[in-house]
């Protein structure tokens, strides 16, 4: 009998790891799938993050163009009337020129 009882518990020991096998397995998929979907929503959520902090930093950009572009607009504006009054006086100072070289030929 003790040949019987020995197979016995080597079939019982067998069918045990069997059992713990498959149950190993079916943990390991689990795992798997849960590491696959954390993986996936981690992903997700740094491509939403990184989306967001783009969008940020190109509006940023843009206000400080904007502002540049203001800024050179304005000393542009600036000397373009500094040009304007200079020309504006030398325009007087020639209509003044232009008068007196007409006085100058009629009294000659």
């Amino acid at each position: 009998m003790r040949k019987e009882e020995t197979l016995q518990k080597i079939k019982a020991a067998e069918s045990q790891v069997r059992g713990t096998k498959e149950t190993v397995l079916v943990e390991r998929d689990r795992i798997l799938r849960d590491a696959r979907r954390e993986a996936f929503e981690l992903r997700e959520t740094l491509r939403r993050q990184a989306e967001t902090r783009y969008a940020e930093i190109l509006r940023e950009a843009e206000a400080v163009t904007a502002r540049q572009t203001e800024a050179i607009l304005a000393t542009g504006r600036d000397e373009a009337d500094s040009v304007k009054a200079e020309a504006a006086t030398n325009l007087e100072r020639a209509i003044e020129r232009l008068i007196e070289r007409f006085k100058g030929a009629l009294n000659a």
